[in-house]
């Protein structure tokens, strides 16, 4: 009886240990559709950290989307000059609007294949690694 709960006891630690880091600093997505590639295919996983980083770069894979989270490529960083709509526009190093009131929000540009969006940092989810699985 006493082994029984030792183990009962160490399987729901370990449930809610799981829990805990999958719920705030890893989590795992499969991708969706084939936007980016041949760097991912549908069905592939990717592993997203999302415990606070520093700085993205250009190329860094991003998970970003609340509600349907979605991978991308940054393609451009704050201080870089972007055409959009036949426009040129630097990307801030700071947010700047009146609502947030924030003074850190960068904005990025990302790209998922031939679709690109304009993000705040805040959006970003994480960076996200692309998961191996090479059977031999």
């Amino acid at each position: 009886m006493r082994n029984a709960m030792k183990f009962i006891l160490a399987t729901a630690t370990a449930v809610l240990v799981m829990l805990v880091v999958r719920a705030y600093a890893f989590t795992v997505y499969r991708v969706s559709d084939n936007n980016l590639y041949p760097a991912l295919k549908k069905n592939d996983r990717v592993v997203v950290n999302r415990l606070p980083c520093g700085r993205f770069s250009r190329g860094d894979m991003v998970a970003f989307g609340r509600n349907r989270p979605r991978i991308g490529i940054v393609e451009d960083v704050p201080g870089d000059t972007v055409a959009i709509d036949g426009s040129l526009y630097i990307l801030p190093e700071r947010c700047g609007c009146q609502k947030c009131g924030c003074s850190r929000r960068a904005v990025f540009m990302v790209s998922q294949g031939k679709e690109r969006a304009l993000l705040h940092r805040d959006d970003i989810i994480g960076k996200a690694f692309k998961i191996s699985l090479a059977i031999r």
